[in-house]
């Protein structure tokens, strides 16, 4: 009754855990996990304790807590692996150049690249001539604007009305422009009382017409449509970019350009000086995982220091917890982990981040080390058996002769055998 008793206090007060690929197990390992049990219960007394609100607490979450420092160090593991290394690039100069990995096949990448910008492309546009927005100024009829883009030749048909202000046919020709989607886009400018059309290629860099243009408009006549709203005046001209990459002098129509598809390079602003760019390790998720690490390490720590309904049980914790971490003292300052005299770890993140780039952390807690291997047997242990940190009475001995088995205790000794819980 008192295991059932845990049981629906914890279904009714506490929040539900996430599950990760660390709390799956096969068959053979839920078999094993349950004889664990049985057979630690055959070896324990038989005692009575209080399950008061207090308690129930306090035994579900040093469970709770030791099942995530474990998984915990599980993710450290598994992001220390050197085969599931990730990467990041970063520049010395991320305003003036934006960078990013475009792919994971990091053997093709230079690991370093020096790179100097001295002009950016440019799309070419196109800004008319200021008119009167409520003016009708455009005599009624049919009027023909020819767009000439990329080798072909785009006729535009505007069929003006009586009274038709230059505002609305701006506006019927922009959209007749951009539906029809040639590479030239087209925007309606307004300014007080007056309008105009800018007309501009969505692709920068040079292009295939004279003086490098990408497109050109053209009218039937010069008093036409083109003339009057002056479509046909370049204001900005298209260019490529230049620039300097280790050294060797190259040009791009576009801004953003890619080394060996796998470092994809924005090009933002001019530079004064050589920018470098630089492929390193990605030792984030690490660093994410140490954190986590440590918030649940000081999360039992926290635990053990709630003596009031539990002194005797609550001091076995924190010496439990102890043997850990100072064995592997030495170990865990050279990475940047320090014990204080509570008992608690602290960061210092500057030796932290130097520590994963060294490879210090990643030793610490790769798959078969010996810290991983204290770590997963101390809350393998705490996991297991709970109320081994709770003050009891004991009310009898095992029999040590004639000892059998006793099925119906595992789930009160051993700390509610549920599936997480359920």
């Amino acid at each position: 009754m008192g295991s059932l008793n845990t049981y629906n206090y914890y279904q009714m007060a506490l929040p539900s855990i996430a599950n990760t690929k660390y709390d799956s197990h096969k068959k053979s390992e839920l078999k094993n996990l349950y004889k664990d049990m049985v057979k630690l219960n055959q070896s324990k007394p038989f005692y009575k304790l209080s399950l008061s609100k207090e308690t129930r607490d306090y035994v579900i979450g040093i469970k709770e807590a030791a099942m995530e420092l474990k998984t915990s160090s599980s993710f450290l593991s598994e992001d220390s692996d050197p085969d599931s290394r990730k990467m990041m690039v970063n520049t010395d100069q991320p305003g003036n150049l934006s960078v990013s990995l475009l792919s994971d096949e990091y053997e093709s990448m230079p690991t370093e690249i020096s790179m100097s910008i001295d002009q950016l492309a440019a799309t070419q546009r196109n800004e008319g001539k200021l008119v009167p927005s409520n003016s009708a100024s455009v005599p009624v009829g049919k009027h023909y604007i020819n767009i000439e883009k990329g080798g072909s030749e785009y006729q535009f048909e505007i069929d003006t009305k009586q009274g038709e202000t230059n505002l609305h046919i701006l506006r019927r020709l922009a959209t007749s422009v951009n539906s029809n989607d040639i590479g030239v886009s087209a925007r309606v400018m307004e300014s007080g009382t007056s309008a105009r059309l800018q007309l501009e290629a969505k692709d920068s860099g040079l292009g295939e017409l004279d003086q490098g243009l990408q497109f050109q408009v053209k009218g039937p006549d010069d008093a036409g449509m083109v003339e009057y709203f002056g479509l046909n005046e370049v204001t900005t001209y298209p260019q490529n970019a230049r620039f300097t990459l280790n050294g060797t002098e190259q040009t791009a129509s576009s801004n953003n350009i890619s080394i060996n598809n796998g470092i994809g390079i924005e090009l933002n602003h001019v530079t004064s000086e050589e920018a470098h760019i630089k492929l390193a390790n990605d030792n984030s998720a690490l660093l994410d995982d140490v954190d986590d690490f440590v918030h649940y390490y000081n999360n039992l720590v926290d635990l053990a220091h709630k003596v009031d309904d539990n002194p005797n049980g609550s001091q076995k914790l924190l010496r439990d917890l102890g043997t850990i971490t100072r064995r592997f003292r030495n170990d865990l300052e050279s990475s940047g982990l320090t014990l204080n005299e509570d008992g608690y770890l602290e960061k210092d993140d500057a030796l932290l981040v130097q520590s994963t780039e060294n490879g210090q952390v990643q030793e610490l807690f790769q798959q078969l080390s010996d810290f991983k291997n204290a770590v997963h047997h101390a809350t393998d242990r705490i996991t297991l058996n709970p109320m081994e940190y709770v003050d009891k009475t004991v009310v009898s001995y095992p029999n040590t002769q004639r000892n059998f088995p006793n099925p119906y205790m595992p789930s009160m000794y051993s700390g509610m055998f549920y599936n997480s819980y359920v």
